[in-house]
């Protein structure tokens, strides 16, 4: 066990910290493992997987489920898709990461369409060994929809990780989940990619118009300064 303090809580502001150890875990993927990594929004699999999917060795692939659209609350949303499938496309470029078309359902409304996600899912991660998918309880309805679709669409070949979980989860409300975070110890080639990753999504983090903050806070991307993955001891 190695100790480690990790900052978090329900309001950035007054940060609750992370006094208890997040552990860390041994490699969850064989070097020869077929990865499908799935993501609700374009980043979610960069944030949350990318030093992973950068470290591996095998064959890696990509579905995102829908085009992130719904950061804007009025008509600029089809432009903003696009640009943020093509963030995508070049983010996974960084990490070795093909993008494989697949359905997509509306942004914010994908736990409306669980059923459909889990059938599709079932039939893509039928040519993988390991599934990455975010955590079922990651602090976002359409990771949680996307979470839990993917554990009944490939049981036992899930490996879940967290997005905004350390930015907005204390360790007490995890433990009340019967989960734990861990880390994951990665070379320093796969921080170099998940860095140049997260920078292809400047829709993110950076404005999206005057006056704004950035949709993902640089304080979520501090807080993932190593490879974290979350254990279900449930």
């Amino acid at each position: 066990m190695r100790p480690r303090v990790l900052t978090g809580g329900t309001d950035p502001g007054t940060a609750v910290l992370w006094d208890e150890p997040v552990l860390t875990t041994s490699w969850p993927l064989a070097r020869d493992a077929r990865v499908l990594v799935v993501g609700a929004h374009p980043d979610d699999e960069t944030i949350g997987a990318g030093r992973l999917l950068a470290a591996h060795h095998g064959r890696c692939d990509a579905v995102v489920l829908s085009a992130g659209e719904a950061c804007l609350p009025d008509g600029d949303r089809r432009d903003l898709g696009h640009q943020r499938l093509a963030e995508w496309r070049a983010a996974l470029s960084h990490l070795g990461v093909r993008p494989l078309e697949a359905p997509r359902w509306p942004d914010g409304e994908l736990a409306a369409y669980v059923a459909e996600i889990e059938e599709a899912l079932r039939e893509t991660a039928a040519d993988y060994d390991v599934v990455l998918a975010p955590w079922r309880h990651d602090p976002h309805p359409d990771h949680e929809a996307v979470g839990r679709a993917a554990l009944a669409a490939a049981p036992g070949r899930v490996v879940a990780y967290p997005v905004w979980t350390p930015f907005w989860t204390t360790p007490t409300q995890l433990g009340e989940r019967g989960a734990r975070l861990v880390g994951l110890r990665t070379p320093a080639s796969a921080h170099r990619a998940w860095t140049a990753a997260v920078a292809e999504y400047a829709s993110q983090t950076r404005p999206l118009r005057p006056g704004w903050a950035p949709i993902v806070p640089a304080e979520l991307l501090r807080r993932q300064q190593e490879q974290l993955l979350v254990v279900d001891d449930a």
